[in-house]
Formats: C-alpha cells, structure tokens, sequence
C-alpha cells in the first residue's frame, strides 16, 4: 500500500474490492429494513437468510439521536418485525451499551452475539436465541479470556456448542453448562505455539457458516497507521476434525477508497475498516456483509475459488 503512503507488507495486487462483486438482492432487502425505520449512519450487517427466514442484524443512529443503537430484524411467513437491543438488557447485566450483534446458527436455532464495547475495569460477551423463539441474553463465562473481548465464532458439532475463540494459535472453548443468565465455557482445544507461516494479528471478524464439511468464516486484520487502527478482512476455512484454519489468497476490502477513512469518526482510534460482520455459503458462493468505516454498509457476492 505504498502509493498512500502506508509501511504495510500488503501489495495493492493482494487486495479484493468486494465493491464491484455487489449483491444486488441483499442490498435491495437490506434497504427495505431499514427504510422503514428513522435511521441513519447504517453499518455492520449481519444476516441470514433462506426460503422460511430472513434474519438481520445492524448498528444505526436513530434521528435526532446522537447514539448507535444496536437492531435485530426478523421476517418469516407470519411477518416481520424489527427489535432493538433493549436498554433493558443494559441494566439487567450493568453493560454500557451492547454492541457488534452478529447472527450465529447451531443446529436449527438462530442466535445473536454482541458484547459491552470496551470499558476500564473489562468488558462481557453476549449470546441471545432470536428465532424461532425469542430468548434472553446469556452472559458467556470463560475463566481464561482476556481482559476486553469482541467475537467469538460460535458453533454445533454432535450435539454439543463450542466457539472458536482465538485463531493463532488455535484455541477453541466449549459449552459445560447453562446457568441461570450464563453459559459457562471451558477449553476444548488449546494450540501450543503460534503458526509461524500464518498472518500475525488475525483475529475473529464474521460468525462461521458450515458448507461441504468445513466453516467458512471472514477474520479481521489489524494494523497501525500513526497509531490509528486500520482494519482489512481476509476469507479463511476453519477445519474442526484437523483443528486448521486455513486463510485465503486476498485481503479483502469495500475499495481502495475506503482505506483512506471518512471525515465521521465515532471510534478516535481508527483510520479506516472493512469490518466484515456477515457470512452465509452455499455451493461455491458466497456472501458477504460489511461495514464501511463504521458510517455505511455493503453486501458482495463471491465465486469460493476466488477468495
């Protein structure tokens, strides 16, 4: 990148613009939600969506509102019906806000994630069922995580739920109990050394989607410029059985443009992101949701051999 004066080890030939793979249908729905709401400042979208279902979920600015407020759209035969995460969830955990929701599956059920942002003392993750029936949040216990977390890619394989939690080196938790308003995780696997041959700084973007016997998931890289964050995304397969995740061939970003930033900041520490929050596959496809530098939204579709 260094026709814009960026110190990176990516090369302008290694970057995907998903801009000019545009899903056109996705757009065209996602459009319908949203206008259909007093929203601006629309980004972030996470979906999934067949014959029976359409789920959503987004960050948006609702006019004559100064603050982003997480949504959670949900259309079947009966309807359709669009939800905040209420201020009420706030309270009953004592989280600032809750933020990032992103629609996971296990099995036949449809959940979200999100968390608390980031706060001095530490901040909490979040899974909620939305359909088919609406549950609460469950606050997800976990006596080896960080201090400040974001995503974890969830996941069904036998009847039991795990997460994917860190990628280098791979480290994957599982569901022990349920209690009350919690979900108590412990290590399944834990990789002992980092993968020398695997990008540094990769960590966990969309939730995973299984198609053809692997999860298909979009991971976040992170880099600097003068100590602003700047956030690319980059395709990769997770292999549970040879526990592997394996990246693709490109960076992936909106455009070239959009490296550059935009005017809005909400978050002071970044310069400019693809933030990749949605993924859903089939057969050689596959779709992605976006967000753009935290003040737009894309959806792209793409051939699987060309990630």
């Amino acid at each position: 990148m260094k026709k814009f004066g960026m110190n990176f080890d990516w090369h302008c030939s290694n970057i995907k613009v998903c801009k000019s793979c545009k899903d056109e249908n996705l757009s065209r729905y996602f459009a319908s939600v949203t206008n259909s709401l007093s929203v601006h400042n629309i980004f972030n979208p996470s979906f999934y969506c067949d014959d029976n279902v359409k789920l959503f979920a987004f960050r948006a600015i609702i006019d004559g509102e100064d603050c982003l407020t997480s949504f959670i759209s949900i259309e079947d035969k009966i309807g359709r019906s669009v939800k905040k995460i209420s201020a009420e969830f706030y309270q009953e955990f004592g989280a600032p806000r809750l933020i990032d929701p992103k629609v996971a599956r296990l099995n036949d059920e449809y959940y979200v994630t999100f968390n608390s942002g980031w706060v001095p003392e530490g901040n909490d993750i979040f899974i909620m069922k939305i359909y088919p029936t609406m549950g609460h949040p469950k606050r997800l216990i976990y006596k080896g995580r960080q201090q400040q977390e974001r995503n974890w890619a969830f996941f069904f394989e036998k009847n039991e739920i795990y997460a994917l939690y860190w990628i280098n080196p791979l480290k994957i938790v599982k569901l022990k109990y349920e209690s009350g308003k919690n979900w108590e995780m412990e290590d399944y696997y834990c990789g002992k050394t980092p993968d020398p041959d695997f990008p540094t700084d990769l960590t966990i973007g969309t939730q995973l989607f299984y198609v053809n016997g692997q999860y298909r998931f979009v991971a976040h890289q992170k880099r600097y410029l003068h100590n602003k964050k700047i956030y690319l995304g980059r395709f990769c397969t997770f292999d549970f059985e040879r526990k592997k995740v394996i990246p693709g061939k490109y960076w992936l970003s909106h455009s070239m443009q959009s490296i550059l930033g935009s005017d809005i900041k909400h978050n002071s520490n970044l310069f400019s992101c693809t933030y990749f929050s949605g993924l859903q596959a089939s057969n050689g496809s596959i779709k992605l949701g976006y967000g753009i530098n935290d003040t737009g939204f894309g959806f792209s579709a793409h051939n699987l051999n060309e990630l």
